[in-house]
């Protein structure tokens, strides 16, 4: 229903311009227009009335109402959704009664294409009860309407808050508190929901970090190793080209190919749900890249390290390395906090060797997770590690 402002303006258009539109009656109760009929009665104009039957309604005066109103009203994706949660137990128990009588039933569906303007049908009528809102927003009005102040609704409904806030603001906040942050305003009411999405999005992490842990430590893997949620590799790549015997990578230690790195079997050494941090020199960048297929991971990023001193190079002098990261399956992110810088600077030690610092950082990013170091060439502690260099 219109709100006394609303109802005073359409009353004064109808003193000036008169009834638009006729009230409709069916079985002799106001099936439409209840807003015109009052307007008619505050501007003194006699209202003029339209009688519908069966044939013109069909089988649900809901669904009737809503290809009248719903879908020619200029509403937003909030204020559909809260007509859709409101109307949803009204088609039910239409069609229960129905079904109850023999006959078939309307239910409220989303997501479905809205009607187009025209005639009343029996097209039209199934069509309205299509609101074309998303499953996910009638859930969040059902929520709003379910636990939310007085306030807050009527907030949802004058298109002041978005039903997703609401939501939000309604599963967690006593009502005594719901009433007073509409009373401070927008702002307010948007900081306060950034702040609860935030904390249950904290809270949520932990309890998949839990999870994961739990998980990775219960598993037997490969070769008596558990299964690990963080995998951090530097593979052994075999270059084609040295400038010099004496500068082969073979004098540090035994590399290997392309081949045998994609066709090691690390997926048995994984958690179904993990990151992968893999090293990639830049000429080697394509293979490694073909490494994070070959183990069952889809790469998502990289970090870059920059180093103190440079090296040699046949089209620029490499001064970096990048650190691929990767997942399989749905690892949780690392907390805001504790997402590092892209790019580290940190000072080049003996051949091949990693600096702590990417250690430390992944230990911040995935805290309390098990962790392996696939080649490891200097164990950590509070570290797994894997292969034949350490």
């Amino acid at each position: 229903m219109m709100d006394a402002v609303a109802l005073q303006a359409l009353a004064d258009d109808i003193r000036e311009h008169g009834q638009r539109e006729p009230v409709v009656l069916f079985h002799g109760a106001v099936l439409d227009g209840r807003n015109r009929l009052r307007a008619c009665e505050l501007a003194g104009v006699e209202p003029q009335f339209v009688t519908r039957d069966d044939a013109d309604v069909g089988d649900s005066p809901a669904a009737f109402v809503l290809s009248l109103n719903l879908l020619r009203r200029h509403l937003d994706e909030s204020q559909r959704a809260m007509v859709g949660a409101r109307s949803k137990p009204l088609f039910e128990a239409e069609s229960s009664a129905r079904q109850r009588g023999g006959q078939g039933g309307i239910l409220l569906r989303a997501n479905l294409p809205e009607a187009t303007d025209g005639p009343p049908s029996r097209s039209r009528e199934h069509a309205a009860a299509q609101v074309s809102v998303s499953p996910r927003s009638v859930e969040h009005a059902s929520k709003v309407l379910a636990h939310g102040a007085p306030a807050l609704v009527a907030a949802v409904d004058r298109g002041e808050v978005a039903v997703s806030t609401a939501a939000e603001i309604a599963r967690a906040l006593p009502v005594a508190e719901q009433t007073e942050l509409v009373a401070r305003g927008e702002k307010e009411i948007l900081r306060a929901s950034k702040e609860i999405r935030a904390r249950r999005a904290e809270e949520r992490r932990d309890e998949r970090m839990e999870t994961l842990a739990t998980i990775a430590t219960g598993n037997r893997g490969l070769d008596g190793y558990g299964t690990f949620p963080v995998i951090y590799a530097d593979p052994p790549w075999r270059y084609d080209v040295v400038e010099s015997e004496s500068r082969a990578i073979e004098n540090h230690y035994p590399t290997m190919s392309n081949e045998d790195i994609y066709a090691l079997p690390i997926q048995p050494l994984c958690t179904d749900d993990a990151v992968l941090f893999l090293w990639a020199t830049s000429p080697k960048l394509a293979e490694a890249m073909q490494v994070v297929a070959a183990w069952g991971f889809n790469y998502k990023t990289c970090m870059v390290w920059v180093k103190d001193k440079i090296g040699m190079g046949y089209y620029a002098r490499q001064q970096h390395e990048l650190l691929l990261i990767a997942t399989r399956g749905a690892p949780p992110t690392p907390a805001p906090a504790d997402r590092p810088s892209s790019v580290v600077n940190a000072t080049r030690d003996a051949h091949s060797a990693k600096p702590t610092e990417f250690y430390e950082l992944i230990e911040r990013m995935y805290p309390g997770l098990p962790k392996i170091e696939l080649f490891c060439r200097s164990p950590r502690d509070g570290w797994s590690a894997w292969g034949n260099q350490s």
